[in-house]
């Protein structure tokens, strides 16, 4: 049986997920259920809810693809076969240090501020977590860049990665569906963001090559790649990594300041298991609380709003046919609110992530980083980021956030607040 197709007109539907997909999608959902279909030109769009039909999906790496054409495909899984290296459980451990530091780092920073000063908190971890990718997945280290580049400036590479986002392709529904939605229009200042962007990522590989390093990410983009190739490559990675990384640990100050029992909570684990030093890898089995309450916001936040893959041949799931050259699109954004899996889902309640809760849960469609054979690579990386983070800093800081802002977030590329979160902090 196919399923139910929607009936609003194409043009409603392109307006729909290119401009407000967090309403569209749900609303659709709620209409049509768990698994229908929309069509933009000769393209068939497949949103499947259900939770056996997702994960048969991810199971399915032989007909879900990724790319629609095969050759881009294998090129993908080529390319991806490199990056993964990056990210075996040996390298994600050796960056732990590097981790801790950059987060003693971003205390200091705030520390050195006036009182009462303004603070976005995005930007700031933005600016961490830019400083971590540099020193690990680019093998450069910051001292060494700022020695040949004294001019730069890594607030301003924030700045302009926030506008270039908005343009260069990172969202995944314009790297999914490109060819049937009309062109994306940039917002005023991205291209230019775009090409400064572009020089950044060159100096980079520039001081890279000075003392080049075995087994990184950047090692493996210069001996496989031209030098305009690597830097077009690196630089996708570094919108990918912020997507990432960026928004979730982001939310997860702006969720401990709306409740601060939890907030409590997690300040007890940190003192009695780091009683003030930054955190190790070591440390990691015994942030329990820290780890939950990291999943959690993922389930509120997920990186990215939605997951596509690409149907090579017909098949039936759960009675609905997926027609042959589809595309599928699976949403976090719907199956981590939907309340049939997650009792009270917009509350924010790390304890659904205690070892017993989780197996009570087990089955039901959370998948922050994708899943199956073509999940997001840097998801163990981006883990550890996140606790080694928020571990470290959240012994010595407390942030308050502003009230009355705009915090939806930006489903074109991530969910990313569209404005930053602003407030305060205060050291403890």
């Amino acid at each position: 049986m196919r399923a139910p197709s929607s009936t609003i007109d194409e043009q409603s539907i392109v307006v729909g997920l290119t401009e407000d997909p967090l309403s569209f999608i749900p609303s659709q959902v709620k209409l049509l259920g768990d698994v229908f279909s929309l069509k933009i030109k000769d393209t068939e769009i497949t949103v499947v809810n259900d939770p056996t039909a997702i994960e048969s999906i991810f199971n399915d790496g032989e007909n879900y693809k990724k790319k629609k054409n095969e050759s881009d495909e294998q090129e993908y899984l080529g390319m991806m076969s490199g990056i993964c290296a990056m990210f075996t459980p040996e390298q994600v451990t050796s960056y732990t240090q590097c981790m801790s530091d950059a987060a003693t780092r971003s205390i200091e920073r705030i520390k050195s501020l006036p009182p009462n000063t303004d603070i976005d908190i995005f930007h700031e971890m933005m600016r961490l977590t830019l400083e971590i990718e540099i020193e690990t997945l680019y093998s450069v280290s910051l001292s060494d860049l700022t020695s040949d580049y004294p001019e730069l400036d890594l607030d301003d590479v924030c700045r302009d990665l926030m506008l270039a986002d908005r343009v260069y392709g990172f969202d995944p529904v314009y790297t999914g569906l490109n060819e049937c939605l009309p062109p994306f229009t940039p917002q005023s200042g991205s291209e230019a963001a775009k090409s400064k962007l572009l020089s950044f990522v060159t100096k980079v590989l520039t001081t890279f090559k000075k003392i080049p390093k075995d087994k990184t990410l950047m090692d493996y983009l210069v001996n496989n790649m031209p030098d305009e190739q690597a830097v077009q490559t690196a630089l996708v990675i570094l919108g990918a990594h912020h997507e990432v990384a960026v928004p979730a640990i982001s939310r997860a100050w702006q969720l401990l300041s709306e409740n601060s029992d939890i907030e409590k909570r997690l300040s007890s684990e940190l003192s009695n298991t780091l009683g003030g030093r930054p955190a190790t890898q070591a440390d990691l089995p015994n942030l329990k609380y820290t780890s939950m309450v990291m999943c959690e916001v993922r389930r509120l936040y997920p990186c990215v709003w939605m997951v596509m893959r690409w149907s090579r041949e017909e098949r039936e799931i759960n009675n609905y046919l997926i027609p042959k050259d589809s595309v599928v699109l699976m949403s976090q954004w719907v199956s981590h609110y939907d309340p049939r899996h997650f009792a009270q889902p917009l509350e924010f309640i790390p304890e659904r992530w205690t070892n017993e809760s989780i197996q009570a849960i087990s089955g039901v469609p959370y998948f922050p980083f994708s899943k199956g054979i073509r999940s997001c690579a840097g998801e163990q990386f981006a883990e550890m980021q996140d606790t080694l983070i928020l571990s470290t800093m959240a012994q010595h800081i407390k942030f308050i956030m502003a009230a009355n802002q705009d915090l939806s977030p930006l489903a074109r590329r991530s969910n990313a607040p569209q404005n930053g979160i602003l407030g305060k902090v205060v050291i403890k």
